[in-house]
């Protein structure tokens, strides 16, 4: 059996279960990084490894066998040869797409808010997750439509020291900082934001990145 057509069928059925090579190496009691160097074709099985892996996807050893024969039939062209480094791009591809859904699902579910701006002066938002309606109840159409939107709700008191931050912002550090700002709901919530300028080659800087968490309800005197 070529070795890199065995990883190939295991990827393939792995991935047919949904699973992760995490999860994937829990289930079997292996490495993760055995089942990735398996999956890449640079170790080959044992046959307790496919007992454990067969086991781990609910199979006896003889049906992931025959199913391994399955799609190494299906992966054979009509020449007799098999087109192994095609197929693994097309899993990888769609490996790739899964785990981006997966990070979008997650970002777009928890209260941490991840987004991009153009640098100084405008700070016109260029990309913020959808998820912001859940901290602020503005929905991510109002940071993106209105280059001041941003600004325009950072309490009066604070906007003063969060500009000048901003205008020195430099590209070695991470500036983290905290201040109030206006909810849909017309209350004040203090924010911690952290962000990163990002230059170019030359040094010419190309947009602020960052994310931003409500640490709390913001009391005014």
């Amino acid at each position: 059996m070529h070795k890199s057509l065995f990883g190939l069928v295991i990827k393939k059925l792995r991935q047919d279960l949904g699973l992760t090579q995490e999860m994937l190496a829990s289930l079997s009691g292996l490495e993760r990084t055995f089942i990735s160097m398996l999956e890449r074709g640079v170790k080959q099985p044992s046959l307790k490894t496919v007992s454990s892996l067969a086991h781990a996807m609910q199979l006896k050893s003889h049906e992931l066998l025959h199913l391994m024969e399955a799609q190494m039939h299906h992966l054979t062209a009509k020449n007799g040869v098999t087109d192994v480094e095609s197929e693994q791009k097309r899993l990888d591809a769609l490996e790739s797409e899964r785990e981006k859904s997966r990070i979008g699902e997650i970002v777009n579910t928890i209260p941490i808010i991840f987004f991009a701006r153009t640098p100084m002066p405008e700070y016109a938002m260029t990309f913020v997750s959808k998820n912001i309606s859940q901290l602020f109840g503005y929905s991510k159409d109002h940071f993106m439509a209105h280059s001041g939107f941003w600004h325009a709700h950072i309490h009066e008191d604070d906007l003063p020291k969060v500009t000048a931050r901003l205008q020195n912002m430099n590209a070695k550090d991470l500036l983290i900082h905290e201040y109030r700002f206006l909810t849909e709901n017309a209350g004040w919530l203090k924010v911690r934001e952290e962000l990163k300028l990002v230059v170019s080659e030359s040094g010419t800087p190309k947009e602020v990145i960052g994310s931003i968490v409500g640490v709390s309800a913001a009391l005014l005197d």
